[in-house]
């Protein structure tokens, strides 16, 4: 008889990879701020910019990470599916805009939309529960204090974005929205790419009887 049994992951955390990652993404949009310069904010507008495209190739590279791990079982299976799938729902988001769609549109469409004002921002606030479950579960599995930090850096700078984007305050950081997603995404990118498996999430032990 076969017993599957599923347990934490338990690995090491290279954290200059991680660093690396940051370092890089901040880089770049020094670079883009420096070539939109006199008015470095086109740099970082929602749509047609060059962090928007850093964002979007950041998202796909976490689905696709988050495949890899649960390919070699440093992360169970359901959950990397559920990341890479999220990711790309995200990245899509970010090049076509759907939430823009939907936040300025909905009204159009639905009464419920006219009627509650939460209802306008009903997909920012589904990312945001649904990145908070991630990053808690993640807590879990993720065993390594250094990792951990960087997890929740990442759902940190994430919520401080989705606030912003939510009230529009303070304007001056409301411009460089598009900036603190970045920013996050390349804090989730660095904790998933400094990982490293220690023991395999799934031990397999067989029995006779």
């Amino acid at each position: 008889m076969q017993n599957t049994r599923e347990r934490k992951a338990e690995g090491a955390f290279t954290p200059w990879v991680a660093g690396f990652t940051v370092a890089g993404a901040v880089l770049f949009m020094a670079l883009a701020a420096a070539w939109h310069w006199p008015t470095p904010e086109l740099a970082f507008l929602s749509d047609n910019s060059p962090v928007s495209w850093l964002s979007s190739a950041q998202l796909w590279t976490i689905a696709l990470l988050s495949l890899r791990l649960g390919a070699d079982r440093s992360l169970p299976v359901l959950t990397s599916a559920w990341m890479a799938v999220a990711m790309m729902l995200l990245a899509c988001d970010e090049q076509f805009m759907f939430h823009e769609h939907w936040k300025y549109g909905c009204h159009q469409w639905f009464d419920a939309c006219r009627n509650h004002h939460w209802m306008t921002e009903a997909p920012i606030l589904a990312v945001a529960i649904a990145g908070a479950a991630t990053v808690a579960h993640l807590h879990c599995l993720l065993r390594d204090r250094g990792c951990r930090l960087w997890l929740w850096s990442s759902l940190t700078v994430a919520s401080l974005a989705i606030l912003v984007d939510l009230t529009g305050w303070p304007p001056n950081l409301a411009r460089l929205e598009e900036a603190l997603e970045v920013v996050a995404e390349a804090l989730f990118a660095g904790t998933l790419l400094g990982w490293r498996r220690g023991v395999p999430i799934t031990d397999q032990e067989h029995s006779a009887k």
